[in-house]
């Protein structure tokens, strides 16, 4: 969750150029290494890819705490409606079905 207050991207250290979140409970954030890797913006609306490298991994890290309940408890499903076309695949991959353009994982 990038409002964590343990999370010092954008409140304790600035965020790095094209990098930037806003800190609140409906942005998810990825990190490797202490980088940002990939987000989940709105909720999950939007996924913003950082560093494609790391993109399956991240993707596959986010749908296993989604069905834990750790991101987004109080959300059933996540509707990706913005995503990069080269991110098809491993949001697929990651266990998000595909529905008419939107990719959706379910708990």
């Amino acid at each position: 969750n990038a409002a964590d207050p343990m999370q010092p991207w954008g409140k304790l250290l600035p965020h790095r150029k094209e990098r930037s979140f806003l800190n609140v409970p409906g942005t998810v954030v990825c990190f490797r290494g202490g980088e940002a890797v990939t987000l989940f913006e709105r909720q999950g609306r939007n996924l913003r890819v950082l560093e494609p490298e790391w993109l399956a991994e991240s993707l596959s890290l986010f749908g296993e705490e989604y069905k834990r309940g750790r991101i987004y408890p109080g959300k059933k499903r996540i509707v990706v409606k913005d995503y990069p076309r080269e991110a098809e695949a491993a949001l697929a991959a990651g266990g998000f079905l595909k529905e008419m353009q939107d990719y959706v994982l379910y708990r």
